[in-house]
């Protein structure tokens, strides 16, 4: 009879069929042997042996029947201590997957329960949380001086911002320093609206004052001190509208002073505008400019003309000219020009009885009169087309 090389303890059958079985000793007893035609033949007696009936195996001691096996359809021999360890690591197994189960379950719960409680303070109310009182580590009390100092200036800025900035001078990083920076940019956006209203008023003024004199100086005086205002358009209008004064449009005053044959050659160089063909105006021409003087305005008492180049009888005086009662020396109050016409101003006339002298206008005090024609101390032009 052969054996299997590696024997295991449990219920063993041969290729020949004998059935043996390895005890734990390590010792092999022969049970019985199956036939061919399945039938058991057992080893001993009926009291101590093996018999086999419905397809399970006994073991009989003493006439006492005792099950240790079964053969299977395929004819193997299964032991029923083999069967018996099987049952058990199953269940075992079992009771394993059940616990698994069971912590899977818990942490499911429980992380299901803390993501519902997170829900729920996500849903408190702001109110709640932002009354929620801190404790006393984050909201730290201050240090003696910078409280006082932070009082002080609570106390001393009902006008100005002066203490809350020496408060942030001290204390920077201190326990009112974002009051003070909030006050402090509250005083500074008030002083603002201050100077903006200031200076509007001012603008207003200005304006005023420009339509009142409705002058070509009124309207540059606006322009120079407001070039961004609100009236800009209408002042540059007027202005270059006050250059023309009839059918007459007069050039801007001359940089320099210069005498009377200079002043001729002056206009006849001049470019401006666009126009080329600018010359020294007459006597009567440069008379349209004056304002403020009855007297020497044309159509005036004074009868100088460049038609006869003279005073007429009556019209003499000491200086041989006619002019106001009183100067003026407010820039331009004779001018209908601008206040830069507060100087001698040439015309192209020349003097009938003395053709070294020719007459012009002193604006500041509206005087028409003559100078020698190489007079130059405060003779200046303005041309005419």
């Amino acid at each position: 009879m052969g054996m299997p090389e590696t024997p295991q303890n449990g219920m063993n059958i041969t290729p020949d069929g004998t059935i043996y079985e390895m005890l734990e000793d390590g010792t092999i007893k022969r049970i019985g042997k199956v036939s061919s035609n399945g039938e058991f033949e057992p080893f001993g007696g009926p009291k101590d042996g093996v018999c086999v009936r419905d397809g399970f195996i006994y073991r009989v001691i003493n006439g006492k029947e005792q099950k240790i096996g079964r053969i299977l359809p395929n004819g193997d021999i299964e032991s029923i201590s083999q069967r018996i360890k099987s049952e058990a690591e199953i269940s075992r197994n079992k009771v394993k997957i059940v616990a698994i189960v069971s912590v899977l379950i818990a942490f499911i719960i429980g992380a299901g329960i803390y993501l519902f409680e997170e829900e729920q303070k996500g849903k408190e109310p702001l109110e709640k949380v932002l009354n929620t009182p801190k404790s006393n580590a984050e909201t730290p009390q201050p240090a003696e001086d910078d409280r006082k100092a932070c009082e002080f200036a609570r106390s001393n800025s009902q006008n100005n911002a002066e203490a809350w900035e020496f408060y942030l001078k001290e204390f920077p990083e201190g326990w009112c320093a974002d009051e003070a920076k909030e006050v402090i940019s509250r005083y500074q956006e008030i002083e603002r609206e201050k100077e903006i209203t200031a200076q509007k008023v001012k603008e207003v003024e200005a304006y005023q004052k420009a339509k009142e004199l409705n002058t070509r100086a009124a309207w540059e005086d606006y322009l120079r001190e407001f070039p961004e205002g609100e009236h800009v358009f209408e002042a540059k209008f007027n202005k270059d509208k006050m250059k023309k004064i009839g059918s007459l449009e007069w050039s801007d005053r001359s940089q320099k002073n210069m005498d009377w044959n200079a002043a001729k050659q002056y206009c006849k160089n001049l470019t401006e505008g666009g126009y080329n063909d600018w010359r020294l105006p007459n006597i009567d021409e440069l008379r349209t400019t004056i304002r403020n003087c009855s007297k020497t305005e044309t159509g005036g008492q004074c009868k100088v003309s460049g038609k006869n180049g003279r005073l007429s009888r009556g019209d003499w005086n000491p200086e041989g000219s006619c002019y106001c009662e009183s100067r003026n020396n407010n820039g331009g109050y004779y001018s209908k020009l601008g206040d830069d016409d507060n100087v001698w101003l040439w015309s192209s006339s020349t003097r009938s009885d003395n053709t070294d002298a020719a007459w012009g206008v002193y604006f500041r005090s509206g005087r028409v009169g003559s100078h020698y024609k190489s007079y130059e101390y405060d003779a200046y032009v303005r041309c005419v087309r």
